[in-house]
């Protein structure tokens, strides 16, 4: 009985607490309703009225930009930090008011006063004559007469245009020659050209003792100034073509910058690595955010976010080895001129490894006035007719053209031109495609693919004689081999990660001309680029992959020193094509290569005590002195390939120039190379050799 009264009891209490719950939320909902409805119907309208006046508005301060590391860690590109003084202007500030800055900071700092131009002494000239009391310039008095100032036909800009046109040097002497008048106009100048609510630099590279004396008087500027740290681009191993240049935004391009976030005053990459690499480069700027009245006055302090450093790059490039090489191509113009082998005054060389796509070093250098330049920018944009360093490729073109004949090297007589022959006129004898690689038949070349267009050759014990055949294969064939030339690399983009690249020349082979068609089997009509020839060089030397260049290798988070942070991302291997060739086809191709080098008659013999493989090249220019190109590709070691290279030596008459520099670069890569070994004891008596030989 107990059990069932107490359970009655229960039910009776539970109504009463949820009924005395369901009150309370009652009456929290009804004071909730009330304060809403005060709000909205009381003080709607102030609110309303409030928010329309209000807007948010940011203004930035670029932060530190990421620096550049060679593939050893060494720092090639970093910032070195500065202070600068920086301005925010407001919306509605006079050039009264920016005249009154311009004169307190002016007697804190010293201020450049180069950028001053006569229109500014002009305008600042009739800012200084002040106001009437009527509110006009006092300028307009002594310049206008009075029909022109009560004038009311004639606008207020071309009064004021009048005024300044008729401004003369004897009324700006008294300010020119006050040093300190001019020190406020360039700070004025500065102010004036500041934006609404953007940060402007009105001096950079503060001294210790002005941003001292600048931060004592910081509250007598109206919270609109600020020291800011920034910094300029520093190259501790010197400063190379591809790391490029950072400048202000460019005015075509301004609009593409905004779009993206960037304000005014940026600096951006503007060319090379700088440039390719601008979005990882640049950080996430400093910012300011105001809010401001409809009419821009900022209401408070700006609410502010710090901001963070660009990453960093790692690049392929080994600066060492940069350095290495300019030094040879210094010495070995030097010695060329030196020993009589023509008017040679420039070389280039690309060195890469065949299996990443790395660049390991791109050097150009040039003689001018008895002194010598960087001409590294060279290796991508100009191109050079390459000569028989392209006949590799060229017997890539026969085995899909149909295979490589064996033939007997001796001269092709043809109608209309001189006999067409290998070195000096010279037989070589019975030649396959090795031999001919070898010994760098020209006849090979250019009888083989005769053959496949369609041209008649007929032996005439002596000599071949060659006739056209005007059938569609002609072009068919010169289609083919540009094909194949372009496979490997030659006479297009390589893909390299660098703005700027260029094509080189492509010529028009007519039937009308068809015996320009042996030209081009050995390298004398079309151009190619060093970085182009590299490409090829690592094409062959990787088995047939057509690897794309690259500088940069890692990116890393930036820790502000000069020392390498966390991984970000790597750069990824691409291969943009496999050549139409078997893996025997390409290593026929390697044995003719090493046969270059190893050889009893290989036109690069001199190297024999190296493991270096490659094609040499002789291509004639348009007569006078230094009528040819010395060029060399090639790749070591050769059976195991880590680098492939590129030579290219314009100018000169004779001599063996690209096979000694090829020598001196693969020793600066591997220092286990001996003079012995780069076979440089033989240089002096070999160079005659190499024109004989191609």
């Amino acid at each position: 009985m107990d059990n069932i009264e107490n359970k009655k009891k229960k039910k009776k209490f539970l109504p009463a607490r949820l009924n005395l719950l369901f009150m309370v939320v009652f009456i929290l909902f009804t004071i909730l309703i009330i304060r809403l409805g005060f709000v909205q119907i009381v003080n709607g309208e102030y609110f309303r009225t409030q928010s329309e006046m209000t807007t948010n508005i940011e203004a930035s301060v670029q932060t530190e930009r990421g620096k550049m590391f060679d593939r050893n860690g060494e720092v090639v590109v970093t910032n070195m930090p500065s202070f600068a003084l920086t301005y925010i202007r407001i919306q509605g500030t006079t050039a009264e008011e920016h005249l009154k800055y311009a004169e307190k900071i002016a007697a804190l700092i010293e201020m450049p006063t180069n950028k001053i131009t006569k229109r500014d002494w002009q305008d600042y000239w009739i800012l200084k004559q002040g106001k009437t009391s009527a509110g006009g310039f006092r300028a307009y008095e002594m310049k206008l007469s009075e029909k022109e100032l009560n004038s009311k036909e004639l606008e207020d800009d071309k009064k004021y245009k009048r005024v300044r046109d008729r401004i003369t040097e004897e009324d700006l002497r008294p300010l020119k020659e006050d040093k300190k008048e001019e020190e406020i106009l360039a700070v004025k100048r500065e102010l004036d050209s500041a934006t609404n609510l953007d940060v402007t630099f009105v001096k950079k590279g503060l001294s210790e003792k002005e941003m001292a004396v600048i931060g004592e008087h910081l509250g007598e500027l109206d919270g609109r100034f600020s020291i800011a740290s920034t910094a300029t681009r520093a190259y501790p191993k010197g400063n190379e073509f591809f790391f490029g240049s950072i400048k202000s935004i460019p005015a075509d391009q301004l609009d593409h910058y905004l779009l993206k976030g960037y304000a005014r005053n940026n600096l951006v990459g503007t060319s090379y690595l700088e440039a390719q690499y601008e979005g990882i480069l640049s950080g996430q700027d400093k910012t300011y955010t105001f809010t401001t009245t409809k009419d821009g006055k900022p209401i408070g302090a700006p609410e502010v976010s710090m901001g963070s450093r660009g990453h960093d790059l790692v690049l392929s490039i080994d600066m060492n080895l940069q350095k290495k090489v300019g030094k040879i191509l210094e010495e070995k113009i030097s010695v060329a001129r030196s020993r009589g082998d023509g008017p040679v005054n420039s070389a280039y060389v690309v060195m890469m490894d065949p299996n990443t796509g790395e660049v390991l070093a791109m050097v150009g250098r040039e003689l001018e006035n008895g002194k010598f330049t960087d001409d590294s920018y060279a290796t991508l944009q100009k191109a050079f007719e390459m000569g028989s360093t392209v006949k590799g490729a060229t017997v890539l073109a026969m085995y899909q053209m149909g295979g490589a004949p064996v033939i007997n090297d001796k001269p092709v007589h043809m109608r209309g031109r001189a006999p067409f022959s290998s070195y000096g006129g010279n037989n070589i004898g019975v030649v396959n495609d090795i031999k001919a690689l070898e010994q760098s038949s020209n006849v090979y070349m250019g009888v083989g693919v005769a053959r496949h267009a369609g041209f008649g050759i007929s032996d005439n014990g002596g000599h071949y004689s060659a006739s056209v055949n005007k059938r569609p294969k002609y072009f068919q064939t010169i289609q083919k081999l540009r094909d194949v030339y372009s496979s490997v690399g030659m006479g297009v983009k390589t893909g390299i990660d660098l703005p700027g690249e260029a094509l080189g020349y492509e010529g028009n082979l007519q039937t009308s001309e068809a015996g320009k068609l042996f030209d081009y089997t050995i390298g004398q009509f079309d151009t190619y680029t060093p970085i182009q020839m590299a490409q090829y060089a690592s094409t062959i030397a990787n088995g047939g992959y057509r690897i794309q260049p690259h500088l940069l290798k890692e990116v890393r988070y930036s820790t502000g020193m000069d020392e390498l942070g966390p991984l970000v991302s790597k750069y990824d291997t691409e291969v943009i094509n496999r050549i139409d060739n078997t893996e025997e086809e390409i290593n026929r191709i390697k044995d003719g290569f090493y046969m270059v080098t190893h050889g009893s008659r290989g036109t690069a013999r001199e190297l024999n005590g190296t493991k270096i493989a490659g094609k040499t090249g002789t291509a004639q220019r348009q007569g006078g002195p230094g009528a040819y190109n010395l060029t060399f590709i090639g790749y070591a070691p050769y059976d195991n390939p880590e680098i492939a290279f590129s030579v290219v030596v314009p100018n000169l008459n004779s001599g063996h120039i690209n096979v000694e520099i090829v020598g001196e670069i693969v020793k600066a890569y591997n220092e286990g190379y001996t003079p012995e070994d780069s076979g440089t004891e033989n240089e002096e008596s070999e160079d005659n050799d190499a024109l004989a030989e191609e």
